[in-house]
Formats: C-alpha cells, sequence, structure tokens
C-alpha cells in the first residue's frame, strides 16, 4: 500500500453508510479467532524480508456469506482462494493478501454489516498495545503468538474504529509498486484528523506530514520507510452519516469499468467516480455481502512506488 510522495495529492472522498462503532466492535472482536485451530501461512515467503513497521501487511474481511465474497473478488480482481480451516486465504498472482471468515449477523443488531480490516506492521505487539491504552484505544484480541504466522493482536482506536497489528515472523512483504489487484492505499475517516494521525504515530510509530487544502480542510499522511503509508482525513461536518473508519483501496486497470463491473455482480456503488476527486480514478463500492471497499486507478505516469 505504498505510492511515490506524489501521493500526498490524492483528494479521496469519505465512504457513506459506516458501521455504528457497537457492531464494529461486534464483528471486529472475532477476528483474532479465525486462526485459533488453524496453523496459518506465513506473511512472506521470501528469505531474508524486511520488516516495515508502519506498512499495512494484512486485511481480513469479516462476513456473513463467504461464498458471495469469493465469487464477487474473483471476478472483480482476479483473486484466488485456499481454505485453511474456517479462514479463506485470498491471492493475487499468488502473493496473499487478506483473508476471509465467516460469522453471521448478530440478530440484536440490524446495523452490523461486513467489514474490511487493515493490520499494520509494528515491531513490538506489547509496545503497540500501550499506545492504544494511553491514547484512549481498546484491546479487542489481546496480543497472541502464532506459529509461522507472528504475533497479532486487534484494537479499536479512540473513536472505536477496528484496526489490527502484526509482527511478522518472517518479516513483511517488500515495498514494490502494487499490480491490478493489490492493495495500493488506506484511508483512515475521522471526526478529527489531528488527534487520529498523533494516535496512529503514537501506534505505528509514523512520522506526520500534513497537508492543507484550502477552506479549513486538512489531510495528515502517516509516513515510514521513506513511503506514504496511509492518509487521514477529517469526515466533513455536513457528512453526519460517515462514520470513522479505515478504508483500503486496491488498484484497478480502469475505475469506471471496475465500477461497472461491481454493480453487473451485484455490488453496489457508494462514491462514483468524479473529476474532483483524483481526476475521476477513484471510488467506492461495497460488494454483495455490504463491506465497503475502495477502487483506485493508478498508471504509470503518475510515478514510481516511492
Amino acid at each position: 500500500m505504498n505510492l511515490k510522495a506524489s501521493i500526498l495529492r490524492l483528494r479521496q472522498c469519505c465512504a457513506p453508510g459506516s458501521l455504528a462503532v457497537s457492531a464494529v466492535l461486534l464483528l471486529g472482536a472475532s477476528v483474532a479467532s479465525a486462526s485459533d485451530a488453524t496453523k496459518l501461512p506465513p506473511l512472506s515467503t521470501v528469505s531474508g524480508s524486511p520488516r516495515l513497521p508502519g506498512k499495512f501487511v494484512w486485511a481480513d474481511l469479516v462476513t456473513d456469506n463467504v461464498p458471495a465474497a469469493r465469487a464477487f473478488y474473483s471476478r472483480l480482481f482476479g483473486w484466488t482462494f485456499r481454505d485453511y480451516g474456517n479462514y479463506t486465504i485470498a491471492a493475487n498472482d499468488e502473493r496473499p493478501l487478506c483473508g476471509m471468515f465467516q460469522r453471521p449477523r448478530p440478530a440484536d443488531r440490524p446495523e452490523a454489516k461486513p467489514r474490511w480490516i487493515g493490520y499494520l506492521s509494528v515491531p513490538s505487539v506489547e509496545r503497540a498495545q500501550r499506545a492504544v491504552t494511553e491514547r484512549s484505544g481498546r484491546v479487542l484480541a489481546a496480543p497472541r503468538k502464532m506459529p509461522d504466522r507472528g504475533e497479532q493482536a486487534l484494537f479499536a482506536d479512540a473513536e472505536g474504529v477496528v484496526f489490527g497489528v502484526i509482527k511478522s515472523g518472517s518479516g513483511d512483504p517488500e515495498d514494490f509498486l502494487p499490480e491490478p489487484g493489490d492493495w495500493i492505499w488506506i484511508q483512515l475517516l475521522t471526526r478529527d484528523a489531528r488527534n487520529a494521525a498523533e494516535f496512529y504515530r503514537d501506534v505505528g510509530g509514523y512520522e506526520i506530514v500534513e497537508k492543507t487544502a484550502g477552506a479549513g480542510s486538512s489531510d495528515y499522511v502517516l509516513v515510514s520507510k521513506g513511503y506514504a503509508r496511509a492518509t487521514v482525513r477529517t469526515i466533513p461536518q455536513s457528512r453526519e452519516q460517515v462514520k470513522p473508519n479505515w478504508l483500503p483501496f486496491v488498484r484497478v486497470k480502469n475505475v469506471g469499468e471496475s465500477v461497472a463491473q461491481a454493480k453487473h455482480l451485484g455490488g453496489k456503488a457508494l462514491v462514483e467516480p468524479r473529476t474532483e476527486l483524483f481526476g475521476g480514478k477513484v471510488a467506492v463500492i461495497a460488494d454483495p455481502t455490504g463491506a465497503a471497499i475502495g477502487l483506485l486507478e493508478w498508471s504509470g505516469e503518475m510515478g514510481g512506488a516511492r
């Protein structure tokens, strides 16, 4: 999920229809249990893989219909799948990049919807947990070690946004310019971008870069190892229906065609491509189970990976 420094100019959008905090916690708290009875493969199989603290290295989809999600992402992005017990791992061009597992929607929480949850690399899960609790976050799944996989935990930030951390037992996937079908970016939507950026700085060890975009609006970019890792953006006050959340983006060859295909496959367009949003190269969709995900069209003339 790394782009050239020119990505700092990216003006992405707010995705509507996010979960209420209580629903996020209910779905998210079960993520760590996906591997309880299953030995998962390492994040990287390349010998000597580096550790890249601050990089988002994994994602999990919590959904009540894994077969529908698999069919959708297989046809939209070309992902392939392999089952590990009740946990499904998706790969792009044989590169594992995310997991999926099924949980029923709680009958007493009709607002709960499937959700993508990102995991960032940290040098110490214990230190990350201390930073979370010191800044009024919460521990949803305590740190646990898994053979080959490493150590991971699941947290909620001060606004209730769910995210995970992981110290990979094999090093992290190296930085490269993502291919179509790979994760290419991730954005945090928040009510207080500066405060949220400082929260994740303390957890992930980021450098914060501010980009002011006039009219009192600011983006904060989280940077590590010379790479822009994520954008933190304040939700406009007029968008009361938008809840704080992390929104991951997948690189696509043509964003308009991908949105049309997503609709054909049973998904929905939450934010259509518009010229004022990164030149019409960005969109946000929901898969057939209701999970939101971003699409980003990136071409060679926009720059390289750093």
